[in-house]
């Protein structure tokens, strides 16, 4: 969490309540450590990417020329 220069009036509720929240929710024993792993695990499937998309069913095509009909 990055430490914002920003005078506590002019932060929105919205902002106020998240960062009380996370400050509650981090406090929890194993909630850090469960974050981490997430982290982990979103850094692995972003890697996972590329070899997905070049393994996935490709869509097929089928052409004909029908200019010989007469």
């Amino acid at each position: 969490m990055t430490k914002r220069k920003v005078d506590e009036s002019q932060r929105s509720t919205r902002e106020r309540d998240h960062d009380a929240m996370l400050k509650a929710a981090l406090a929890r024993p194993g909630v850090r450590e469960a974050m981490e792993v997430y982290g982990n695990w979103q850094e692995k499937d972003r890697e996972m990417e590329a070899y997905r998309s070049v393994t996935q069913d490709s869509e097929q095509f089928t052409t004909t020329n029908h200019s010989n009909v007469r």
